[in-house]
């Protein structure tokens, strides 16, 4: 559409400037016809002036197909009418003719069908304007107007065929355009499934590696179970012999005595726990879960943890209501609220009024054990990787980046959910999502 506007708007100014400047050609060839002529040339370089207003209209842009037949008939009507008001059926202004359909077909991307209309209409008009003043007993003027005739004629034919032409050449290489875009867009497409392909090999990869670290840790943790589980048992018959002694100690030291040993029958439980842990990673298995106490799971937590929050001076806010039980493992629960409260105390370093809290809800599908600091946060480009295994910000030594991955596969075996909110410099809270005992 705009390129037919373009091309119709530069058609009307020519005929517009070139047609009054070529009145010098009439000044030469026909001197006594000369005002008469110079009349009609600005009579057609006028005609042209509602054509070119009308571009600028919906009107033109409608009808803009039409100018490639109207702005070549113009002058050349004004020709035609010219070579009859000369009475000489051998002008020479047969050329303005040939000049008029020549400059037209270089302006306009004329189609068979305007050129099929454009040269009739010409070769019609140059007839209607020779005829009737051609006489047939006159063989020289009879010469010319067939040489005339014959080099319209001709010019027809060559435009014809030339459009043709130009027109199988311009759609073949339309066709290899099209070509050559559906070959890129195809290319695009390969290249795409390529780096898609080459990403998903790189990630299997990455599994593969992690599988084999896990098998590997499966493996050695058998041995390590073995070898601990011993030492642990004879630790475990030592506590069971102090028990028993420690009934002869006074009342007033036998709970004290008491009270110690159990805390460390259940400090070495944990232990047991954490290395079949460790050996269960590789190998997940599942427990089952039962009904617990959220505020019990969280008093044996903390009571291990105590000595540490206390040295570091970190402010520890328990408001876990009595009472409140959900579905799960308990030493599930238990490594999972070490290991968060753990973090957040390394998190907590050298920050203002470090505080952590810990605290549980009841909601529409269970309950909510929730662990928040007000330590470091997570930046942004680390929250995708945080559950991956061997994933760790820490320094070298002060941990293998497993335990948000082992509290993580934990959660998911007690059918629960493990959500994380946190902003860099501000807070960290890992959301625990229960749920609860069928029976209540």
């Amino acid at each position: 559409m705009e390129l037919n506007l373009r091309n119709a708007r530069m058609g009307a100014w020519f005929v517009m400037v070139l047609v009054p400047l070529c009145s010098i050609l009439d000044w030469m060839a026909y001197p006594a016809d000369f005002w008469q002529f110079f009349v009609l040339r600005l009579a057609c370089a006028a005609s042209c002036v509602p054509l070119l207003l009308a571009l600028n209209g919906s009107l033109g842009r409608k009808y803009c197909r039409a100018y490639p037949i109207i702005l070549p008939l113009l002058p050349a009507l004004m020709i035609c009418f010219m070579i009859y008001l000369s009475g000489d059926p051998g002008s020479g202004y047969y050329a303005g003719l040939i000049l008029c359909i020549v400059s037209t077909a270089f302006v306009f991307h004329w189609t068979f069908r305007e050129i099929g209309i454009t040269l009739s209409l010409v070769v019609l008009a140059y007839f209607a304007a020779t005829l009737p003043n051609l006489d047939l007993h006159d063989t020289h003027a009879l010469g010319i107007f067939v040489n005339n005739t014959s080099f319209i004629l001709l010019n027809c034919v060559v435009l014809y065929f030339g459009s043709r032409q130009h027109h199988a050449i311009r759609l073949r290489e339309f066709e290899s355009r099209c070509k050559v875009e559906d070959q890129r867009a195809e290319l695009a497409a390969r290249n795409e499934e390529l780096t898609a392909t080459l990403k998903l090999l790189r990630e299997t990869e990455a599994q593969l590696d992690q599988s084999e670290k896990l098998a590997s840790i499966g493996r050695l943790s058998a041995g390590i179970v073995h070898e601990i589980n011993n030492p642990l048992n004879y630790v475990k018959s030592a506590i069971y012999l102090l028990k028993k002694k420690g009934r002869a100690l006074p009342p007033e030291v036998a709970e004290t005595f008491t009270t110690i040993a159990e805390d460390i029958g259940e400090g070495i439980d944990r232990v047991a726990a954490i290395v079949s842990d460790l050996r269960t990673f590789a190998h997940p298995e599942n427990r089952g879960s039962r009904p617990v106490e959220l505020q019990e799971i969280a008093r044996k937590s903390l009571r291990l943890l105590a000595k540490e929050i206390g040295d570091r001076g970190v402010v520890l806010v328990d408001e876990i209501p009595a009472g409140l039980i959900a579905q799960g493992d308990e030493n599930y629960l238990i490594q999972i609220l070490l290991n968060l409260v753990q973090n957040s105390l390394d998190a907590l370093a050298d920050r203002p009024s470090p505080t952590i809290l810990l605290k549980a809800v009841e909601t529409a599908d269970g309950v909510d054990l929730i662990v928040r600091d007000n330590g470091m946060g997570i930046p942004k480009e680390n929250l995708s990787k945080i559950f991956d295994p061997f994933f760790t910000t820490k320094q070298v030594g002060q941990g293998m980046g497993l335990g948000l991955s082992i509290c993580f596969r934990m959660i998911q075996q007690m059918e629960g959910e493990m959500k994380i909110d946190t902003i860099a410099g501000s807070h960290t809270q890992f959301t625990l999502s229960l749920k609860k005992p069928a029976h209540i």
